[in-house]
């Protein structure tokens, strides 16, 4: 609605990472508003999400890494890489189902549907090829060089690289679509000084860009949390993630994550992550999933995540990776409350 009734066309700021609460303090021109996101609460899954309006029961992006469907291996939905116990021997069908994006209805209706980020043409698979589908990629020139993850270095470079689409002349309104990687430097150092003089460039320039008559919009996937993961949880799981309890190594999306038990283990593996993990996760079934409202156990759910799920409840759940100080995934507000930020937003046309 907002491209239809856009006078120049609009502009959306794909915030990789960005908590509720510190883009209500930081983006000081614009309207602010809170987004639920998506379970897992995790990038691959959201952002398909966000582009196709589809969630993950419909498009099968469970998490960052999951099995396909018939798999005896699992694959990561960013890199494409496979982990197996042994030799892979069933590569599994298709990992995603994703529709059309935002991209192909926005060309569909005649208007130019463009898409920015260096980290993203960097990307092979079918992960990147559905959430980009229908948009024209804008080469970046920051993309044949090592990129950097200074959230102000990423938030500059985003800037010029906007303003260069801005300053065309387009036919019609067009969509500029910019993704905007804080998410790697958040995972390290949180939301400190640094990543909130980013935020500040990237409010000042929205502010611009609807003084000269863009609508600006910018949201985010997921928050973060502080972790503190436990050597002794983590070496608890990957003793049951092992060839002696599980069919293929575990999935899942940081603070959340998932086992594959052999045949008839189910219930004895999921006891015993109850009992190792305590007060630190929740252990569910993919139907108490479904119960709780978290995820629909579809059959496209069904193929793809491990019957037994644990989400974490305490800074010290294992995460898969140990050096992380901030993670998401899990059902916290933190991680979970994400914002969708305006800028000069068009007038909406009345529903019928």
């Amino acid at each position: 609605r907002t491209l239809r009734a856009a006078a120049r066309g609009v502009c959306v700021l794909a915030v990789d990472g960005l908590s509720l609460d510190v883009a209500e303090s930081a983006f000081r021109h614009a309207h602010v508003r809170p987004l639920r996101s998506t379970f897992p609460s995790t990038s691959t899954t959201a952002w398909l999400t966000a582009v196709t309006g589809t969630g993950p029961g419909v498009h099968g992006a469970v998490g960052m890494v999951h099995r396909a469907p018939g798999a005896d291996c699992v694959t990561h939905l960013v890199t494409g890489e496979t982990y197996a116990f042994g030799p892979s021997r069933t590569p599994g069908k298709a990992l995603l189902h994703a529709g059309p994006t935002l991209f192909d209805r926005a060309a569909d209706s005649g208007r130019p549907a463009l898409a920015i980020g260096a980290e993203l043409e960097r990307l092979t698979g079918p992960w990147v090829n559905a959430l980009l589908h229908g948009a024209r990629i804008v080469p970046s020139p920051a993309a044949a060089a090592p990129l950097s993850t200074d959230p102000v270095s990423v938030a500059e470079r985003t800037v010029r690289e906007v303003e260069a689409v801005l300053a065309h002349a387009f036919d019609t309104p067009p969509l500029v679509w910019a993704y905007v990687n804080l998410d790697d430097h958040i995972h390290r150092s949180g939301y400190d000084a640094r990543l909130r003089e980013a935020l500040l460039l990237l409010d000042t320039a929205a502010a611009r860009w609807a003084d000269a008559g863009w609508s600006v919009l910018a949201h985010a996937d997921h928050g973060q949390v502080e972790v503190t993961p436990s050597q002794d949880l983590a070496e608890a799981w990957a003793r049951l993630d092992a060839p002696a309890h599980c069919r293929m190594p575990g999935g899942g999306a940081g603070r959340v994550r998932w086992l594959h038990p052999l045949p008839g283990h189910e219930e004895t593996v999921a006891a015993a992550l109850r009992d190792t993990l305590g007060d630190h996760a929740l252990v569910l079934t993919p139907d108490e999933l479904h119960a709780r409202g978290l995820l629909s156990a579809t059959p496209v759910v069904r193929a793809r995540i491990g019957e037994v799920v644990a989400l974490a409840t305490s800074p010290r759940f294992p995460v898969p990776d140990p050096g992380a100080a901030w993670e998401h995934g899990s059902v916290s507000d933190a991680e979970t409350l994400v914002p969708l930020a305006a800028w000069n937003p068009a007038p909406q046309p009345a529903l019928p």
